[in-house]
């Protein structure tokens, strides 16, 4: 009989439940059970919103970080190339000649004219013209002596600091004389004549530039000269300097000294 009530009493439970099972169904369609579903959506996207922080529109956004070279690289490259001296430039301006061989002590003045060119990093080439004229006259006769010199040659640098270079240059010169003679009263004896050597030159040497604005170099070497009756093979000195007043243009000074003969230079040079 017991059994028969508690069968009785469990399938009144599932009757039971199977009737509410519509009704929550039926809740779940209806106007309050949408609002509680909007409330807890609302209150889940303020939670996220609290959760990350708002940017203020009024600042604008910190661009992002960049990395960049160090400052002190194009610094340092830029010091290097000023303090080096330049081996590209034209130069002219006067010149002098002095000549003190036997027995006989003259000076001559004119110009000059030279250049250098830069082909590598450590390899330049040079040119030269020199021309000094010095002229006489007593009564009819007239005497006019000219002495030039043309240089061509190729030099290399070794840097010894970042203003600092010892250079080596090599190159062959000729010096050409030309002599002009006249007398009016006995033009049989007028006389016009030139000739010309040919020389070997090796230098070694410094140049360098302690400022800015200012460059000097000293020079020494060998004049091997072809056989001729009057110049013998020779030392060579050259010591000059360069004051620049602005970054492509200088003020150029500079002595030359064989064993007979000193050429003295004064110009202005463009520094390419």
């Amino acid at each position: 009989m017991k059994k028969e009530v508690a069968s009785t009493c469990l399938g009144v439970s599932i009757l039971l439940a199977l009737s509410w099972l519509p009704n929550i169904a039926q809740a779940q369609q209806t106007s309050w059970w949408e609002q509680q579903k909007a409330k807890n959506e609302q209150a889940a996207a303020a939670a996220r919103a609290q959760s990350v922080p708002v940017q203020n529109e009024a600042q604008p956004a910190a661009p992002p970080a960049t990395v960049s070279a160090p400052a002190y690289a194009p610094v340092t490259t830029a010091k290097a190339a000023a303090e080096s001296p330049s081996y590209s430039y034209i130069e002219g301006g006067v010149g002098r000649l002095d000549v003190d061989m036997y027995g006989v002590n003259e000076n001559g003045n004119g110009g000059y004219v030279r250049g250098s060119a830069a082909v590598t990093n450590n390899l330049y080439l040079f040119a030269g013209y020199d021309r000094a004229q010095k002229s006489w006259s007593q009564d009819t006769e007239k005497l006019s002596v000219a002495i030039n010199q043309t240089e061509i040659g190729f030099g290399t640098r070794l840097p010894l600091s970042a203003s600092t270079d010892f250079i080596s240059e090599l190159s062959l010169v000729r010096l050409d004389g030309d002599v002009d003679y006249s007398d009016t009263a006995n033009p049989l004896n007028n006389l016009d004549g030139t000739d010309h050597l040919n020389a070997g030159k090796l230098m070694l040497g410094i140049r360098a530039r302690p400022t800015s604005s200012l460059e000097l170099w000293l020079k020494g070497g060998y004049l091997r000269v072809d056989e001729n009756f009057l110049i013998d093979n020779s030392g060579v000195g050259n010591i000059g300097f360069q004051y620049r007043f602005t970054p492509n243009f200088g003020l150029v000074g500079e002595a030359e000294f064989y064993k007979d003969v000193r050429f003295y230079r004064l110009g202005i040079r463009a520094s390419f």
